[in-house]
């Protein structure tokens, strides 16, 4: 693994690994991305890839359910643009918004030790729960598996930042907290009855109406 480390950012081999470890839920990997300078890019494909993924199961789960034109909303199209392609990219916008306010809560506010490049890092892989959301199509799972991808998705960065600060958990999970609420609130907004720009989970939150009519 130590050679492996020292080898340019996309080694694939190493990327798959440390994704299958978390997988096995050993956070360990956390404290090897953040001393990996190499792991910078790695840390923002994990985090672009699992966004993008989570964009592709709220397409689908549009699509699956045949929804159809819905106001101003005129069908899977539109969500495929608005949603997936558009909304992954300010859902990736607003992740690095995320980063920076936790490192300016941990640094200025909490006066505590962080380096936002080893931030970037393990915020990366610790985005990796979103691809979760790829699933979140399949009929009567849907919600469930969405709120299980964001809720992962957020427990795993505040594991992620605390190995990359000396602030106690409680402030971490404050910062972390505040990061996610601007991400998660923004996404939201973004959401009406005439457009989408948010991706996956946040798809449930179109104003359908007549949805019953649908199936």
């Amino acid at each position: 693994m130590g050679m492996g480390s020292q080898v340019s950012g996309m080694d694939v081999n190493i990327l798959i690994q440390r994704l299958r470890r978390l997988a096995m839920l050993d956070t360990s990997v956390f404290e090897e991305v953040r001393a990996d300078a190499g792991a910078t890019i790695p840390a923002l494909v994990v985090a672009v890839a699992a966004t993008l993924l989570s964009g592709v199961g709220g397409w689908l789960w549009w699509v699956f359910h045949d929804i159809g034109g819905i106001g101003d909303v005129p069908g899977s199209g539109k969500i495929l643009l608005q949603s997936l392609i558009l909304g992954s990219i300010l859902s990736v916008l607003l992740w690095g918004v995320w980063v920076a306010l936790v490192y300016v809560l941990l640094t200025q506010v909490f006066r505590a030790r962080a380096d936002v490049n080893e931030l970037v890092r393990v915020m990366g892989f610790a985005a990796a729960p979103l691809a979760l959301g790829v699933l979140i199509f399949i009929p009567g799972l849907d919600y469930g598996l969405g709120l299980a991808a964001l809720a992962l998705f957020f427990g795993t960065t505040v594991l992620a930042v605390q190995t990359a600060t000396d602030a106690p958990a409680g402030r971490v999970l404050v910062a972390n907290a505040a990061g996610f609420a601007v991400w998660a609130i923004v996404l939201a907004l973004l959401v009406s009855d005439t457009h989408a720009y948010a991706p996956g989970f946040f798809v449930f939150h179109l104003p359908v109406k007549g949805f019953e009519n649908a199936f």
